[in-house]
């Protein structure tokens, strides 16, 4: 008899530990988290080019063009969009010393040399980290980052940078910036920031999300 309980003892704590090997498997390979960035990933510069584009040329864009119209809406796949979050997700785990994120900015933008778009506007997106600015709204003080690679092994380990080149113009982005980055660890001048804030050739892994299809289309031929 105690040893008919042994083995049931046995066969119990070997279903406890095959289920919770299974449940950490599927953590860490079955809910959604994922290493490589999602197809539409653009490059913080190209994120800047496009919301520069959109504000400074001053919709519409394509008053002026022949048979075009401006865009109404942009569509994204439903698992692209699925993926960029998963791929959000895993940067957060992969990042415990920065902040959380704590939401994502829906931008405005327009592009200026496009095959297909020249001119038409877009969106893009861009996750954001909460930063101690004082701020009446929190939208405001929830700003978009990229990140600094600690080493080129592994380019979404690092740490968050905000981009000055994306915050409004009319409330002092540089000086915003400037602090916010201060408290993320970035000890550097404000004009060194400057000149940096918007990476370029690979100096930073940019988290910007672009790349869906805008209606209405371009006119064909």
């Amino acid at each position: 008899m105690e040893n008919v309980l042994l083995i049931i003892v046995a066969l119990l704590v070997g279903i406890v530990i095959g289920y919770l090997l299974c449940k950490k498997l599927s953590n860490d390979h079955g809910n959604g988290h994922q290493e490589e960035p999602p197809n539409g990933i653009i490059p913080v510069s190209d994120a800047v080019n496009l919301h520069e584009t959109f504000v400074n040329e001053k919709y519409p864009l394509l008053s002026s063009a022949i048979n075009s119209k401006e865009t109404q809406f942009v569509w994204f796949e439903f698992d692209r969009i699925k993926s960029y979050i998963n791929y959000l997700e895993t940067v957060e785990k992969k990042n415990p010393n920065n902040p959380r994120i704590s939401g994502v900015r829906v931008y405005f933008g327009a592009y200026q040399n496009h095959p297909e778009y020249t001119k038409q506007q877009t969106v893009f997106f861009n996750p954001t980290i909460e930063t101690s600015l004082d701020e009446d709204y929190s939208n405001m003080k929830n700003l978009p980052f990229y990140i600094q690679p600690k080493n080129s092994s592994d380019p979404i380990v690092g740490r968050y940078k905000i981009i000055a080149d994306l915050l409004l113009d009319e409330h002092n982005p540089i000086e915003r910036a400037f602090m916010a980055n201060n408290d993320l660890g970035h000890k550097e001048s404000k004009e060194n920031m400057v000149q940096k804030s918007s990476p370029k050739n690979g100096n930073g892994t940019s988290l910007s999300f672009n790349d869906g299809q805008l209606s209405p289309p371009p006119p064909r031929g």
